[in-house]
């Protein structure tokens, strides 16, 4: 029976992380090791690890400095023993008979990636939306050809996203020296796309065995480090490194990575109204002319895919319009701060 590491990184999570690790205890699949990566977490979180390892003798409790959740995992890959691994995020749930129904996965299709369904949670409880693959197996070399139908998580056979609905091959990763970029945002994506540089075989299952919980709109916001714009062009150079090699033929997803980058920098331009920036208003627009140099988004080729907003916005930018654009940016910020009325607009 192949051993299973399931690397969980844990940033002040000490009022969720033992829902997660009961059922992560709970699987019918015993061999396993549970590697719980405290990331310099300011709360009870890593005595919560501690005390979780002294009674179960499958969990280890490693602490670090705060480095943000994909160097923690690398923290987790370099300790682990296992053949396979997972990664579950801290506030998760996985079903009882996930890891076993993954092995089986993995060795019956001669894959070195499964993905799985999932279910999406709000935070009273209901269920919001289900992702739920049909089962086949497509070839590595097949898939790098033409990427679109499995660049997000919405898409028919989504790869891109976060790693907690995949199941990932330990030798692939320590063969090819594999790491989580050390970004603070999307540092899921870049692995990610490391990985299906090397993936020969993956397997796409009809089973939902993962339970999302999202954050309000809030607590979103929240999430976004100040150092966002550094994530975004990190991703961006990732990509070119991996994705952009793989067909250089392969307009659609040349055009989908544009885009995406588009929308990233600005949603990195919005998060500069964020409290945790702390700007004044004179700060703030000098941070926005620094950042679109910075972000070298004013020479990108606008693909016909960008949405009206970003279309805006860049056409702003890219006029100089600088006082047009902070407006456009402060009143797009405003309305989605307040959620009811965002959600309104959305659906008109």
């Amino acid at each position: 029976m192949d051993k299973v590491s399931v690397v969980v990184p844990i940033y002040n999570m000490g009022d969720k992380i033992e829902t997660c690790v009961q059922s992560l205890m709970n699987q019918t699949y015993q061999n396993i090791e549970i590697i719980l990566v405290d990331d310099g977490s300011k709360d009870d979180s890593y005595e919560r690890c501690q005390r979780l390892a002294a009674n179960d003798s499958r969990i280890v409790a490693i602490h670090t400095e705060n480095r943000g959740s994909g160097p923690a995992r690398n923290t987790g890959i370099e300790n682990a023993s296992g053949r396979y691994v997972y990664f579950p995020d801290a506030d998760d749930y996985l079903d009882s008979k996930a890891i076993e129904i993954l092995v089986d996965a993995i060795k019956g299709g001669d894959c070195d990636l499964v993905v799985f369904g999932f279910r999406s949670v709000n935070q009273i409880g209901k269920e919001v939306w289900v992702k739920k693959y049909n089962g086949t197996v497509r070839d590595g070399a097949e898939i790098r050809s033409s990427y679109v139908p499995y660049m997000t998580t919405i898409s028919e056979y989504g790869i891109q996203g976060a790693p907690w609905n995949k199941f990932f091959d330990l030798n692939v990763i320590r063969e090819h020296t594999l790491t989580y970029p050390p970004l603070r945002r999307h540092q899921d994506e870049g692995f990610i796309a490391r990985y299906m540089c090397h993936t020969k075989r993956v397997r796409f299952i009809e089973d939902v065995l993962y339970t999302y919980y999202v954050n309000d709109l809030q607590k979103e916001w929240q999430k976004y480090p100040v150092d966002y714009l550094d994530a975004v062009i990190g991703l961006y150079e990732t990509r070119k490194e991996t994705i952009l090699t793989w067909n250089k033929d392969d307009t659609p997803t040349r055009d989908m990575i544009v885009k995406e980058y588009i929308n990233n920098v600005i949603k990195a331009l919005e998060l500069s109204f964020s409290p945790k920036m702390n700007f004044n208003k004179a700060q703030r627009k000098k941070w926005i002319v620094a950042a679109i140099a910075k972000s070298g988004i004013e020479a990108v080729d606008k693909p016909a895919c960008v949405g009206r907003y970003q279309s805006i916005i860049l056409a702003l930018l890219k006029k100089k319009k600088h006082r047009w654009l902070y407006n456009a940016l402060y009143y797009k910020t405003a309305i989605q701060k307040n959620e009811k009325l965002y959600n309104f607009l959305r659906r008109r």
